[in-house]
C-alpha cells in the first residue's frame, strides 16, 4: 500500500507514461465523472480527466479497500475536494496538472496542497505581478532580469498555489495573504499564517520535472517531523524516489 496516514505521500506521473490501462481507469470512475470524460471533444484532454481522475480513485480504493468506484467526494465552499464517503476515512489529498503533468499528495492533515506549473513566457506579467501579488513580490519580479522575471513568477504563484490550497483560502484572499518573497528561492521553510498556524513548505518536490515548478504545503501537528515520501507512477509501477 503506497499511502500511508502516518507519512505525507507525493506521486507524479506524465500521461503519456503514466501505463494504467484507460478502460480500467474509466470503469473506476463514477457515472458523473464518466459523463464529463465523455463530454470532451478533443481525445487528449479526455484521456488526461481519466488518467488523473481515475489514478486517484484507484489510489484512495486500495488504501481505503473499497472498489474505487464506490468512493465519493465533495467540496469546500472554496472548491476544495475531499473524501465524503467513506466518511472519516482520515486521508486528505489534493492534485494538481499542467500540460501531460500530474501530481498527487495524500496525507493525514486536512492543510494539505500541493501544486505543479509548466515555467514559460508569461504575458502582461508586470500588471500580473502588480495586481496580485504583494508589494514585496512585484518588487522581486521588478528588480530581476528579462530573463529571470518568468521563472521567477512562475515558481512564485506556484509556491502561493500551494499554500491556498493548503489553508483552503479563496483564490483572491490567499494571493495577498501570503507574502513569499524571501522565501521563493528556499527549498524547504516554515510559511506563518495567522497567530496559530504555520504551513511547512518544501520546493520543488519534484526535481526532476524540466521545466515545471512543483510545490508542497502542510500544516503540521506541533513538532511534527514531516515524513515524506515520492514516487514516480511509470509504465503501471510506482517507483519510490
Amino acid at each position: 500500500m503506497i499511502i500511508a496516514k502516518e507519512a505525507v505521500t507525493l506521486i507524479h506521473t506524465d500521461t503519456k507514461i503514466h501505463g494504467l490501462p484507460e478502460t480500467e481507469l474509466y470503469q473506476s470512475l463514477s457515472d458523473d465523472e464518466k459523463t464529463r470524460a465523455d463530454e470532451y471533444r478533443l481525445t487528449g484532454d479526455r484521456e488526461h480527466f481519466i488518467a488523473r481522475r481515475g489514478i486517484l480513485r484507484n489510489l484512495l480504493g486500495a488504501s481505503l479497500g473499497i472498489d474505487p468506484s464506490e468512493l465519493r467526494f465533495s467540496s469546500t465552499p472554496v472548491g476544495k475536494p475531499f473524501i465524503a464517503s467513506p466518511e472519516n476515512s482520515g486521508i486528505w489529498f489534493n492534485l494538481s496538472y499542467s500540460g501531460n503533468q500530474i501530481v498527487f499528495a495524500f496525507s493525514g492533515h486536512p492543510e494539505t496542497g500541493i501544486a505543479i506549473e509548466k515555467i514559460r513566457t508569461v504575458e502582461g506579467i508586470e500588471e500580473l505581478a502588480r495586481n496580485h501579488f504583494c508589494a514585496e513580490e512585484y518588487a522581486v519580479i521588478m528588480n530581476l532580469p528579462s530573463w529571470e522575471k518568468h521563472g521567477a513568477f512562475i515558481r512564485i504563484w506556484n509556491l502561493k498555489e500551494a499554500l491556498i490550497k493548503a489553508s483552503g483560502w479563496p483564490c483572491e484572499q490567499g494571493l495577498v495573504a501570503f507574502d513569499v518573497a524571501t522565501y521563493y528561492r528556499m527549498n524547504r521553510f516554515r510559511m506563518p499564517f495567522g497567530d496559530n498556524y504555520t504551513f511547512t513548505c518544501i520546493t520543488p518536490v519534484f526535481d526532476y520535472i524540466c521545466g515545471y515548478a512543483t510545490a508542497l504545503a502542510i500544516r503540521l501537528d506541533q513538532d511534527e517531523p514531516l515524513n515524506l515520501r515520492r514516487y514516480s507512477l511509470q509504465g503501471g509501477e510506482y517507483i519510490e524516489l
